[in-house]
């Protein structure tokens, strides 16, 4: 990364989980490389899976969506490393139809090309996130 991109970069993650917050896919489309995906292979829910681009994406938020009367995600710290940034985050929902509310922590991986990201994976331990971004120890 060249001088002055990690704050950028840090800075499109966070508008990306702003505009998720506010449902707003225009926001986040904006923010994301034509050959975005997201990895959530690591899930511990039912969406397990990749989502390739802008079409796959939008399933995986809807879905998301539907499911959360309202749905938060907040970066407590970045991590840089060789190979990506993680988020380490806390993302809060209230369950539409079961009026419950959920808090979990956790990291997310994200990758940059050309300016705009391109991968985002779950994962569920930050050391594992560690070691594919390339963080040292």
């Amino acid at each position: 990364m060249g001088p002055g991109e990690e704050g950028k970069t840090h800075q499109a993650i966070r508008r990306i989980y702003a505009a998720f917050g506010r449902r707003d896919l225009e926001a986040i489309a904006a923010e994301l490389h034509p050959d975005a995906e997201l990895d959530f292979t690591k899930t511990l829910g039912t969406e397990g899976g990749v989502y390739p681009g802008m079409e796959g994406i939008e399933r995986l938020l809807k879905s998301y969506w539907d499911a959360f009367e309202e749905v938060e995600i907040e970066v407590e710290r970045f991590l840089d490393g060789s190979e990506g940034i993680v988020a380490l985050v806390v993302s809060r929902g209230l369950g539409r139809s079961s009026g419950v509310t959920v808090e979990a922590r956790g990291p997310h991986l994200w990758a940059a090309r050309d300016g705009k990201m391109i991968r985002f994976t779950l994962y569920q331990e930050e050391d594992e996130a560690r070691r594919a971004a390339g963080v040292p120890a």
